[in-house]
């Protein structure tokens, strides 16, 4: 457990997982740029962390090379058809219905990396600790035994999870434990000999694509070679002294960057540890979450105008009572992730956010390439008539969504949580620790942190807020209307986050949750 931040003055990464991060902190070392770091980072977290993450999934990237910043969108588009049944299931084959654009987004930022930040690391170096780590084998880490435990019915139904939370006499994985993911390795190195377009297009993608044939899944060759990771703007708003970059939709960034719109209309500096202050971060969290439930999807199918959004949101501050709480009966929606960042030599800052949508992704593996599919199809409506309803071709409504704070003074903080519905949440309190209190990186990811809606085990739409809350905090909050359930200090359900800064005289310093097993390094 990290318990306190990392200083560097050359560069610096933070991940939740230490062989990620020796993976980066080596190509940093070696003069490769956060991009580099963070490419060699997410292909071990792959590997280590399968429950969570992999290149079957998707991911986001925020980029900030000192001019305005950048996003990565690497969302994968709906197939043409939907699966057998007519409808997209949460797990198993007819939940894989829609492409997986990591790799995209991993080709568009290496060549970002190579081209405009002059890179010199070759690709084949990047994915060359994974590739090794996913043939010799790793000590299985606890994140996976937990949530081995708590899906124990899923895994039992899936012959593909079996292989990878059993070891080769059929015994569950336990502490000590040694995990090899061999066909995975081969299908590193294949990505590496022919580079990370080739999951589309090359020789993997030709394996994903008679995998998918044989699983009867609605995917086909032409959908894997349609999917891009385009280089997009981020959408912004001013907040106090500085601006708050996030990802535009059918990312949920412009759901964060509401909430925070409506606290900016708030005195909060007197308010740190306070009811007053909770209490406005759920009931901002409320309205925005609300709102996006009700609109965001993909902007391509449906019109989207994020400054109306915006300024909708400055409106929706006034509705909000300081005495009473408002009724929450939305859906939730849980998923997981892994966020990690990287600031090199340069003072060039990164952060990308992974992700299988729910841990364990649909819980099937795609022929013999070992690579666990992302079920993230899931986050379309079931509603025919709603804007985020499935359209072949279509990017669902997506819960990934990386931070940028640029402030007028010169410092530029990257930060994020893993998390679902509970990312915009953790965010809230991020930013205001950071940028309204003034906090210290480990003072403000040791701070309390709440969560609205159901957690990944319940079905109970309360407001769980930590043990370490004050008790006074949590009586007044109840009186004012919330429902409150207390979690354990310091809980993985309140989600694993991360901050990475660089400061205006050039000194960086990061850190990850202490509610997780993470490493920090920097030289």
């Amino acid at each position: 457990m990290q318990t306190g931040s990392t200083s560097a003055q050359h560069a610096i990464i933070t991940t939740p997982q230490a062989d990620a991060t020796e993976a980066g902190f080596e190509i940093l070392k070696e003069g490769g740029t956060a991009i580099d770091a963070l490419i060699a980072a997410g292909a071990m977290l792959c590997v280590t962390s399968p429950h969570m993450v992999g290149i079957g999934g998707d991911a986001l990237w925020m980029l900030d090379d000192h001019s305005l910043p950048s996003t990565i969108v690497g969302i994968g588009q709906a197939g043409q058809s939907l699966p057998p049944s007519g409808r997209i299931h949460k797990r198993g084959e007819e939940s894989i219905a829609t492409t997986a654009a990591a790799m995209a987004s991993w080709h568009t930022a290496y060549q970002i990396s190579k081209n405009r930040w002059h890179s010199k690391i070759p690709w084949s170096r990047l994915l060359a600790p994974a590739i090794e780590k996913a043939r010799v084998g790793f000590t299985v880490t606890d994140s996976q035994l937990f949530w081995q435990a708590q899906r124990r019915e899923l895994i039992a139904a899936s012959s593909d999870l079996l292989a990878l939370t059993s070891n080769n006499d059929g015994s569950p994985l336990s502490l000590g434990d040694t995990l090899r993911l061999p066909a995975l390795a081969d299908s590193l190195e294949s990505l590496s000999r022919h580079g990370a377009q080739s999951f589309y297009t090359g020789e993997l993608g030709e394996a994903l694509s008679a995998g998918f044939a044989k699983r009867n899944v609605c995917l086909t060759a032409k959908d894997l070679s349609l999917t891009i990771a385009p280089e997009r703007p981020p959408i912004s708003i001013a907040y106090r002294q500085g601006r708050l970059f996030n990802v535009e939709p059918p990312c949920q960034g412009i759901t964060t960057l509401q909430a925070m719109t409506m606290l900016n209309q708030f005195a909060i500096e007197p308010l740190n540890n306070t009811p007053a202050y909770y209490h406005l971060m759920v009931e901002a969290i409320k309205n925005a979450l609300k709102y996006r439930n009700r609109s965001l999807c993909d902007p391509v199918f449906s019109p989207l105008d994020s400054r109306a959004w915006l300024e909708h949101a400055q409106q929706q501050a006034k509705a909000i009572n300081p005495a009473q709480a408002a009724p929450w009966t939305d859906e939730a929606n849980p998923a997981d992730t892994a966020w990690i960042a990287a600031i090199d030599s340069e003072g060039r800052g990164a952060s990308l956010i992974q992700s299988l949508y729910f841990d364990w992704g649909s819980a099937c593996t795609i022929g013999d390439t070992g690579i666990l599919w992302h079920n993230r199809a899931a986050g379309f409506s079931n509603n025919p008539s709603h804007p985020n309803a499935w359209a072949p071709g279509k990017r669902p409504a997506h819960t990934l969504n990386p931070s940028l704070y640029v402030a007028d003074n010169g410092d530029r903080t990257l930060f994020g949580s893993q998390g679902g519905d509970g990312q915009p949440q953790t965010q809230t309190v991020l930013a205001t620790q950071l940028i309204d209190f003034g906090q210290s990186l480990s003072d403000t990811l040791h701070a309390p942190r709440f969560l609205l809606g159901r957690s990944f085990f319940d079905s109970i739409d309360n407001l769980k807020v930590e043990a370490h809350l004050d008790a006074a905090i949590v009586k007044e909050l109840s009186r004012l209307g919330h429902d409150i359930e207390v979690i354990p200090a310091l809980s993985p359900l309140a989600g694993l986050a991360g901050v990475a800064r660089i400061y205006q005289d050039g000194r960086k310093e990061a850190m990850h949750d202490p509610r997780g097993k993470s490493l920090t390094k920097g030289f």
